[in-house]
């Protein structure tokens, strides 16, 4: 019987040890370490893109452009500038008013995109309006990086304030933007 108990006894330590030991691991696959990704609202980023310099620059020749081939009776060209015209339009509607990814905009500024994810301490950003992206760092503190972006563009204090009322507004759905834009209502 005295055989038995220490059986027990040592049986007992040993998970006792056992689950000592096992605790602190399974307390850290339970703690995934978090990161902290920088988020903004992609309709503020959209506007000021829009309205910075060097996009109405941009603008300003592709309409010279389409206006001289089609006094040049160029029709083709003509038809071919106005069609990315109203197509770039149409993506700049969808980016500001709805949540559209602005990809190609960040893309656009890479390098001091890279500049205020440093300052921001963020490893990468995150519209507030992509839900998927976002629910895949839910764990992840969350940095708002939107006022730094929108400082890269030198907006005058008209374009802040409609910047400010935008921020305010929920946007369209991605799919209710579509189905204006299809009626020709956006």
């Amino acid at each position: 019987m005295k055989t038995m108990k220490n059986i027990s006894i040592a049986t007992v330590l040993a998970l006792v040890w056992l689950g000592c030991s096992a605790a602190p691991a399974m307390g850290q696959e339970n703690q995934r370490s978090t990161d902290r990704i920088g988020v903004y609202d992609s309709r503020a980023i959209a506007y000021a893109h829009f309205w910075s310099e060097d996009y109405q620059r941009k603008l300003r020749e592709r309409n010279k452009s389409a206006q001289e081939a089609k006094a040049a009776g160029q029709n083709d060209r003509f038809n071919e500038l106005s069609a990315a015209m109203k197509k770039e339009q149409e993506l700049n509607h969808l980016q500001v008013f709805s949540t559209a990814p602005v990809d190609d905009i960040l893309a656009g500024m890479k390098e001091r995109v890279a500049v205020i994810q440093k300052e921001a301490g963020v490893a990468r950003l995150v519209s507030k309006w992509d839900e998927n992206s976002l629910a895949a760092h839910k764990h992840d503190e969350q940095v708002d990086v939107t006022d730094r972006l929108l400082r890269e563009f030198k907006l005058n204090e008209k374009q802040l304030k409609v910047v400010a009322d935008l921020r305010h507004k929920k946007p369209l759905s991605l799919e209710r933007a579509q189905e204006l834009m299809r009626k020709g209502e956006l």
